[in-house]
């Protein structure tokens, strides 16, 4: 093995960086999101289309992050941590209307911060060694 960790195999190497990566992508979805559902809250209705569309580019990332974190062998709590993530993008679709509509935001918020979690926690992997 020519550079990296000499102990660490190449594929936990490749799996970890990948999980950051895809871990930051899905936190600037997410962000995008809550944008596009500001726009159509405050001025521009068409946007609301944008929202619904938006969310099936990037809700099964986090599926992708809980293989990456069991063939990583990442922390129990980054690998299922994902899977936690991708049970509240379900959730969101029921709270999306009707009474349950108040918790839309909140997990949302949820969701933000659960990604927050997932960058800080793997942004180690892509630092060089």
């Amino acid at each position: 093995m020519v550079g990296g960790n000499q102990t660490e195999p190449a594929r936990l190497r490749i799996c970890r960086a990948a999980f950051s990566l895809l871990a930051l992508a899905l936190f600037i979805c997410i962000i995008v999101q809550v944008y596009l559902a500001g726009m159509a809250l405050f001025g521009n209705p068409e946007a609301w289309k944008w929202h619904r569309t938006f969310v099936h580019m990037f809700e099964y990332i986090s599926v992708v992050l809980f293989f990456l974190g069991i063939i990583g062998k990442l922390s129990w709590k980054m690998t299922w941590g994902s899977l936690g993530l991708f049970l509240l993008f379900n959730i969101q679709y029921y709270t999306a209307h009707g009474i349950a509509g108040a918790l839309h935001p909140v997990l949302a918020l949820v969701l933000f911060w659960g990604a927050v979690a997932l960058v800080r926690s793997s942004f180690p992997f892509l630092k060089r060694k």
